[in-house]
């Protein structure tokens, strides 16, 4: 997604190439993302905690859809809206980083409801 940099300096043909390269990138990415649950929780969380990822992601296409459209209105142009798109992803990567140290399943006991007194 980075290669989405550079997208407002190209030519049409090699901003086609750029968009192909950054959206196989994106594809790629969301699949492994995706597979993170399944890899980390138990069977009968990985549903939630997908649909937790996916809600996330919808909410900020919503979030960025508003950005988009309010810097559009306002005179920024195409610029800072590739520059914002282009960096979520690696920002995306380095949050993941920091917080997932180890890809490993969590402790199940950690899930369990408390029991009733």
């Amino acid at each position: 997604m980075p290669l989405m940099l550079f997208v407002t300096r190209s030519p049409v043909s090699l901003a086609i190439v750029l968009f192909s390269l950054a959206y196989f990138g994106q594809q790629s990415w969301s699949t492994l993302i995706m597979t993170l649950p399944a890899d980390m929780f138990p069977q009968r969380a990985v549903g939630s905690v997908a649909g937790l990822v996916g809600f996330g992601g919808a909410m900020g296409g919503v979030v960025f859809g508003l950005l988009v459209g309010w810097l559009l209105s306002n005179g920024y142009g195409y610029g800072p809206v590739f520059l914002i798109s282009g960096s979520l992803h690696v920002a995306g990567f380095i949050v993941i980083l920091l917080t997932i140290r180890v890809v490993q399943p969590v402790d199940s006991t950690r899930l369990e409801a408390p029991a009733a007194a």
